[in-house]
């Protein structure tokens, strides 16, 4: 590892955060602007450094003062592209880079290795695919490029033009005692959308299965998510309770927000709003906002936790809190269908911090992992090699 590239790079962070918090002499400040002048990126990066802090100085100001309108404010203006950073041993540069983005790391240190590609062809970030199962056996594409428009048991499906499908059920006093299984698949390197009779939104990952009726009748309004992962948006009824089956567990909910990942072997459910009830072997847990339940090796464990690290893949964003690199690249496999290998088992342990966009190309975000100088990446075909 090139230890010398990066004191480099923690020393110029360190100067441009005292140049924000005004503690340079008047000589080093004439050499930062000597600095900036040198390539038009250094100068950019000074400017874009200066509208951060601003942006966190309304931060602080909304947080004591209108918290509602003022943080919906700061929102919008933080959703933006970002990137990875190795989280243990570059802290100091980690707080500049994550504020301030990809472009403006590679213009404090622009020497980048070049990622090795093989093939012409590069794996393309996942988009709008799913296939949906009638009870017949039937099935139907469902992308943003084609509609449907058909009738089951119980309920009418539509696609919208955005790709979504929409459940129409019939009414409620109908003498149907039965209603049919409906199930959607989403393969790699997809996602979708669909909105529910009762008025419920779900979001549905890659690699993700789920199983719902043609419209909900009795006393529950039940489905099933078979595997990988997806994000509620729970219709309140209080005559129907929302129950959602993840293999021998259950989420029980009147109206609420909440996240379910079942990725390898995994169970975690993350609450966004309201109040679930999560059964598990029998015994019930209590999730309220802020909190996640997760089961690791069969022990239960709930926590405070960040939803939106959680629940930021359905906004089109990957948030990762020191992540192990197996994970980050388990992540991205499913997303650009491509399979990951790794030269040394050590390699899988390495942590990283940061956000990107789910569309972003995927050359740039392998090529910024391997600024940390701990490993190297080749791709061939759909195949990621990882060294050192």
């Amino acid at each position: 590892m090139n230890n010398d590239k990066y004191s480099v790079v923690e020393e110029r962070s360190r100067r441009i955060k005292d140049w924000l918090d005004g503690k340079l002499s008047p000589q080093e400040i004439r050499t930062l602007e000597k600095w900036a002048e040198q390539r038009p990126a250094n100068k950019e990066l000074l400017e874009r450094v200066n509208d951060v802090r601003g942006l966190a100085d309304r931060i602080n100001f909304c947080a004591r003062n209108d918290k509602e309108a003022g943080w919906k404010a700061i929102q919008q203006k933080l959703r933006r592209p970002s990137l990875f950073v190795r989280s243990v041993r570059y802290a100091a540069v980690a707080v500049l880079v994550l504020a301030m983005g990809l472009s403006v790391y590679y213009a404090l240190n622009p020497e980048v290795e070049p990622v090795t590609v093989v093939t012409n062809s590069l794996p393309e970030p996942g988009n709008t695919r799913a296939y949906l199962q009638l009870a017949t056996g039937e099935h139907y594409i469902l992308d943003s490029l084609k509609s449907i428009d058909t009738q089951v048991k119980g309920a009418q499906l539509k696609t919208e033009k955005t790709g979504r499908l929409v459940v129409t059920g019939h009414e409620k006093d109908s003498v149907e005692e039965q209603t049919e299984y409906l199930r959607i698949v989403v393969p790699t390197a997809g996602e979708y959308n669909m909105l529910l009779a009762d008025g419920t939104c779900i979001w549905i990952n890659s690699c993700s299965e789920l199983e719902f009726p043609a419209r909900f009748i009795g006393d529950e309004r039940r489905i099933r998510l078979l595997k990988g992962e997806a994000y509620f948006e729970v219709a309140k009824n209080t005559e129907q309770p929302f129950v959602l089956e993840v293999e021998d567990k259950e989420i029980r909910v009147l109206g609420t927000s909440f996240n379910v990942n079942t990725y390898d072997n995994e169970f975690a459910t993350t609450l966004v709003t309201g109040k679930v009830e999560v059964t598990v072997d029998h015994r019930k847990y209590a999730l309220t906002p802020d909190r996640q339940l997760r089961i690791d090796d069969g022990q239960v464990t709930i926590k405070e936790v960040d939803p939106y690290e959680f629940t930021a893949w359905r906004d089109g964003t990957f948030v990762f809190k020191y992540q192990s690199l197996e994970k980050v690249l388990a992540t991205l496999a499913r997303w650009y269908d491509i399979q990951v290998v790794f030269s040394k088992e050590e390699l899988k342990k390495f942590h990283y911090t940061g956000k990107i966009e789910r569309h972003s190309d995927i050359r740039e975000l392998l090529q910024f992992l391997q600024k940390t100088g701990s490993v190297q990446f080749s791709l061939e075909g759909q195949i990621l090699i990882v060294s050192e």
